[in-house]
C-alpha cells in the first residue's frame, strides 16, 4: 500500500525530533499500518519543511528502532511487528498517563509569566496559527497531534533552551502505548471543541500578555483534561 503526498500523516515540522515524533505517533496509532510504503525522503522533507538529509537521519532512527525497514529500489516500508512491539525495559521508563498529566499540571502553568516577559509578537502569533490548525480536527489521531504541537510551541515562548527541551521530551512521551489508547478511547469531537476553545482563551491571554489569565486558563484546560482521562480510564 503506498501512501499518496495528501494522505501522509506529516505536518510542518520544526526540528528533526518534531518529524521523529509525527512518525512515531502515526505508526503507533496505526495511521501507517503496517507494510505501509512511505513517500521518498524529498516527499516527506516537502511535506515536513526539513532538509533531506534531516529527513534522512529520521528514517535511519526509525529503522535502528526497528519500526519500518528500508529496501534499496523498492522503497521503505512501516515494519509488521512496528504497531504492536512487545514490552521492553525502555517500555517501563514512559510515565503512566495519571504521572504524566500531574507533571504537566506542576510545570506549564507557571511557565506563562516567562513566556509572557520573553515571548515576541512573531511567537505568538505561532501560536495562534497553531491553535487555529485545530479547528480542522476531525479524528482522534489529528487531535493528538494539534495538541501536542500547541503544548510545545507554549515551552518554546520562553526561549530557553531548557524549557524547550523538556517541551519536545513531553511531548515524545506521549507515544507510550498507554497514552495513545487513552487517547483514542477518550476523544470525541464535542470534548475537542471544549479543548479547541480553551486553547484559544490561552492564545488570547497569552497576546494580551496577562499572564494570571493566561496561568489560570492553561491550569483549567489542564485540569479537565486530566479529569477526563481518569473517568476514561476507569471505564477501560
Amino acid at each position: 500500500m503506498d501512501l499518496q503526498d495528501d494522505t501522509l500523516p506529516v505536518a510542518p515540522a520544526q526540528s528533526r525530533d518534531d518529524l521523529l515524533a509525527q512518525l512515531r505517533q502515526a505508526i503507533a496509532g496505526g495511521m501507517l499500518r503496517p507494510g505501509a510504503r512511505l513517500p521518498n525522503e524529498r516527499l516527506v522533507a516537502e511535506r515536513s519543511g526539513l532538509s533531506r538529509s534531516t529527513v534522512r537521519v529520521v528514517f535511519g532512527l526509525l529503522e535502528q528502532e526497528g519500526r519500518i525497514a528500508r529496501h534499496v529500489g523498492r522503497g521503505t516500508y512501516v515494519k509488521e511487528a512496528a504497531v504492536a512491539p512487545p514490552p521492553t525495559a525502555a517500555d517501563e521508563l514512559w510515565p503512566t498517563p495519571a504521572e504524566f498529566m500531574e507533571f504537566r499540571l506542576s510545570c506549564e502553568p507557571p511557565l506563562v509569566e516567562l513566556a509572557v516577559l520573553k515571548s515576541t509578537d512573531a511567537q505568538l502569533e505561532h501560536l495562534s496559527s497553531v491553535a487555529e490548525a485545530g479547528r480542522r480536527v476531525a479524528a482522534w489521531r489529528d487531535a493528538e497531534h494539534a495538541d501536542r504541537r500547541f503544548h510545545e510551541a507554549i515551552f518554546d515562548l520562553t526561549s530557553n533552551r531548557l524549557y524547550m527541551e523538556l517541551g519536545r521530551r513531553l511531548s515524545a512521551a506521549r507515544d507510550s502505548r498507554g497514552w495513545l489508547r487513552l487517547k483514542e478511547g477518550s476523544f470525541s469531537l464535542e470534548k475537542w471543541a471544549v479543548y479547541q476553545q480553551e486553547h484559544e482563551a490561552i492564545v488570547e491571554a497569552l497576546q494580551d500578555r496577562n499572564a494570571d489569565a493566561a496561568r489560570q486558563a492553561l491550569r483549567r484546560h489542564l485540569g479537565g483534561v486530566r479529569a477526563n482521562a481518569q473517568m476514561v480510564a476507569w471505564e477501560i
